[in-house]
């Protein structure tokens, strides 16, 4: 018989017992107990008694016992407690009447039956136990105090040992399995507490994780109270979307959110009805009033006895815009893949198979779409060999893509036609596949090999050669018996440059034009065709007009005014019609011829116009020599004419003054000093403005010279003439420049000394020279620089104009010809000069000589 409850025994597999496992467990441990003592108290009560009443009660109770022992291994184990607590009851109550007294040990056992009653039996049936128990103990009491019960024996022994033993093991089994419970209802109780920290803990992180998903959360979020009808709470995505702060919201009324009244509607019906939206497509409505499409989630849930609803919108309207356009770009896709004049085609490029074909193929290479209906390329028989369709695939998927891929394939009448291909690799499904472009070009290379052929012809000559040649091509190429090329002289006459007959050059003649078929063509704009009975309508020009013309086509030449100015023509014996292809080729020898005439008519003119100007130039030439002569004898009279009085002023001055010089008065002498003073600025200004005229005389004599050298000679000559001063001068070495040496030198003494004159109010003077940075290949730039008076950059057009000046005579001496000659200077070279300043900081001058060519 198996005892062992360890394959259910859930602390065996880490689970808590229950209490149902512990009433089994005593249950079992008592009537293991009860079956093994059982018989041992009953054979003690045999050797003690005989086979007495007492012996038979024990017996029935080991019986009943072992019964109830293997009803519980059958699996009848809640049905066991209460026939073995009423046969404890009434195997005890008879043992007490068989002993004779309610005293005896057999009422240990009816105490231990009431305990086991308590602990294995629902409370009613304990409480019927308890009652059976007295009401037992009072029969046996009144029947023991009338005398009906036997005399008491009262003896004992071992078996009364045993008797109180197993009783005694009851109660400690009752007592043990009660105290088990205690604990672990103790320790139930701790894990339980424990947990519910955990719990709690862990709750707390996750609404702090939640709070930080809500606050960090990419879509508008909103939880609003359904009690309150307030918003609890909003993300800051929502505050984005719809544009209000958050103390607008917090605490506040739903403001209105919905551009639809009915969209709303409809969401707190569905909230209601289903308790969660889910993609609700909607209209939004931000705080300015701008509307956007949306879609809406919500869930309404509860928070302790509080009920919330919490809102997610997302803005599609981006989304919505990219689908509009992407549904429009597939629609006019399928318009321009199906009314394309080009054959297109997408192919799977693992094994050519036409995936779409449009109808335009049928007039490229003559397959309609049924050809390619379920076909590769190959059994559709495009192509010439599979050596060329690898060809094309493997520079398309070398490339990417293919721009006027140039091949032969077959058409569907089974000639070999040369086509261009525009191709470029996409992606469908997941598969490889190639977009065509296909254009059939064998007119175009037929029309090409013309062309060349014309090109070739004619590319060498020029003039009357050249309409020689032309008209022999022309003649050729279209078939024609006539080619005549002439040349308008007025409208009613014509020149002919060329006239050529059945293959024979004729003698160029000037015809009248009137009522003939070239008339009608000089006054038709673009092509004049007549294609038979031209001797019935029209006459011709010699030597066509005896010659039975039967079709005549003809155009114009014009100028760039559009005036007519020279005729192309020809002709045949017999009717014909122009192909469209011999349409295009005589217009284009029309435009070739017309380009060419206009050339030679040009010619002309720039002949004409070169002998007029060669004639000009010589007259220009001798005004100028006049000019430079009288020029010269300005700058003498200058220098001669006006100095001499100014020297004879001076004299006088000087020698009034030593004449009256005891009967000078102090006002006198000031007036002689302002002469004088005057005079001296005349002079200077007569010398300026001669050293302004002579740069702009003489010729250049341009030289790699060294600037460097030159600036420090000005240095030391401005220090010469005034030692007194302190200023810090620095000048960059080996600055090379290619100018006139005596010129450049000229732009060094202005510039410097500018500079020099300009800082002698500044604490501490500096003057710079040096080389600017400058673009790479271009002329070398240099710069004077210093840190004097300055000038206002708003006066700034004044500095090189000729007697302007920015400061005053009284602040710094000067007659306003300085820049001017150094820009002259600068422009002669080919240069330039530019400056800038600020007042009381300093100024800066940048200038270059330009490239080394002479002017």
């Amino acid at each position: 018989m198996n005892w062992n409850l360890a394959d259910e025994d859930p602390m065996a597999q880490g689970q808590p017992l229950t209490l149902q496992l512990y009433q089994e467990r005593s249950l079992l441990a008592l009537l293991v107990g009860i079956s093994v003592t059982g018989p041992v108290v009953t054979g003690g009560v045999y050797l003690r008694d005989g086979a007495a009443p007492l012996m038979m009660v024990g017996g029935a109770l080991t019986v009943v016992a072992w019964l109830l022992l293997l009803a519980f291994q059958l699996g009848h184990r809640q049905r066991v407690a209460g026939p073995l607590i009423y046969t404890l009851l009434i195997g005890s109550a008879a043992a007490i009447a068989a002993h004779g007294t309610v005293r005896s040990m057999a009422s240990l056992v009816m105490l231990a039956a009431v305990v086991g009653a308590g602990t294995f039996l629902p409370r009613r049936a304990m409480i019927t136990s308890a009652v059976l128990a007295v009401i037992l103990l009072a029969v046996l009491n009144y029947l023991e105090n009338a005398g009906h019960l036997p005399q008491p024996q009262t003896k004992t022994g071992w078996a009364v040992w045993l008797t109180q033993t197993m009783v005694l093991i009851s109660l400690v089994i009752s007592v043990n399995f009660g105290r088990r419970r205690l604990l672990d209802a103790y320790h139930a109780q701790h894990r339980a507490l424990s947990l519910a920290g955990q719990v709690e803990a862990e709750l707390r992180a996750s609404e702090a994780r939640v709070r930080v998903l809500f606050r960090n959360n990419p879509v508008a979020s909103l939880v609003q109270s359904v009690e309150q009808q307030t918003i609890t709470d909003a993300n800051d995505a929502f505050i984005d979307l719809f544009g209000y702060s958050r103390q607008e919201l917090i605490g506040q009324e739903l403001p209105g959110l919905w551009a639809d009244p009915g969209e709303r509607l409809a969401f707190q019906a569905r909230l209601r009805l289903l308790r969660r939206v889910d993609g609700l497509q909607a209209t939004g409505r931000r705080k300015d009033g701008s509307p956007f499409d949306a879609l809406v989630y919500a869930e309404l849930v509860q928070h302790g006895d509080e009920h919330l609803v919490v809102t997610m919108v997302i803005d599609v309207s981006a989304e919505k815009a990219s689908r509009r356009e992407l549904e429009q770009s597939r629609e006019r896709f399928t318009k321009a893949f199906n009314f394309s004049p080009l054959g297109m085609t997408i192919t799977r490029l693992s094994d050519g198979r036409f995936m779409e074909v449009n109808p335009a193929n049928e007039r490229v290479l003559g397959y309609t779409q049924d050809d390619f209906a379920g076909k590769t390329a190959t059994e559709a028989g495009v192509w010439l060999s599979d050596a060329d369709r690898q060809a094309y695939v493997n520079t398309l998927q070398r490339n990417g893509r293919l721009v006027a891929y140039e091949t032969r394939m077959r058409a569907r009448s089974g000639e070999a036609v040369d086509v261009r291909i525009w191709s470029e690799l996409i992606d469908i499904a997941g598969e490889a596949c190639a977009l065509s472009f296909t254009l059939n070009v064998a007119e175009e290379k037929q029309r090409e090999a013309m062309l060349m052929n014309v090109a070739e012809g004619v590319s060498a000559e020029t003039g009357e050669a050249f309409f020689r040649s032309l008209a022999e091509h022309l003649a050729r190429a279209i078939g024609a018996d006539g080619v005549l090329i002439g040349e308008v002289v007025d409208h009613q006459q014509l020149d002919t440059l060329t006239v050529l007959w059945q293959g024979a050059q004729q003698p160029g003649q000037r015809h009248h034009l009137a009522r003939t078929a070239c008339s009608q063509a000089l006054d038709h704009s673009g092509l004049f065709v007549c294609p038979q009975d031209m001797e019935l309508h029209h006459r011709m020009l010699p030597p066509f007009e005896a010659a039975g013309v039967q079709a005549f086509v003809g155009a114009a030449l014009r100028d760039a005014d559009g005036s007519a100015i020279g005729l192309l023509t020809a002709v045949w014996r017999k009717p014909m019609e122009l192909t469209r292809n011999e349409h295009a080729l005589f217009s284009i020898f029309v435009s070739r011829c017309n380009a060419e005439l206009v050339r030679l008519r040009r010619d002309r003119e720039i002949e004409k116009l070169q002998t007029s100007l060669e004639q000009r130039v010589r007259q220009r030439t001798s005004q100028l020599e006049y000019l430079n002569r009288e020029l010269d004898s300005f700058a003498y009279t200058v220098s001669h004419d006006l100095k001499s009085p100014l020297r004879s002023i001076d004299g006088f001055s000087h020698l009034l003054r030593e004449q009256l010089h005891d009967r000078l008065t102090d006002d006198d002498r000031t007036l002689f000093e302002r002469v004088d003073t005057a005079v001296l600025r005349m002079n200077r200004l007569i010398t300026d403005l001669l050293a302004l005229a002579r740069v702009s005389q003489g010729t250049l004599q341009r030289m790699n010279t060294n600037l460097s050298e030159l600036a420090q000679d000005v240095m030391r000559s401005e220090q010469h003439r005034d030692p007194t001063r302190n200023v810090r001068v620095t000048v960059a070495g080996g600055l090379v420049a290619n100018c006139d040496p005596r010129l450049a030198h000229i732009v060094l003494e202005n510039l410097l000394g500018n500079a020099w004159k300009y800082t002698a109010n500044a604490d501490d003077a500096c003057i710079a020279f040096g080389q600017a940075d400058s673009v790479p290949g271009a002329p070398p730039v240099f710069f004077v620089q210093d840190n004097g008076a300055g000038f206002d950059m708003g006066r700034s057009e004044r500095l090189f104009k000729a007697f302007n000046r920015l400061h005053a005579s009284s602040e710094f001496e000067g007659s306003g010809i300085g820049l001017a000659t150094v820009r002259r200077i600068l422009e002669r070279h080919g240069g330039h000069i530019r400056g800038e300043g600020a007042v009381g900081q300093g100024a800066r001058f940048e200038f270059s000589f330009g490239s080394d060519t002479l002017p």
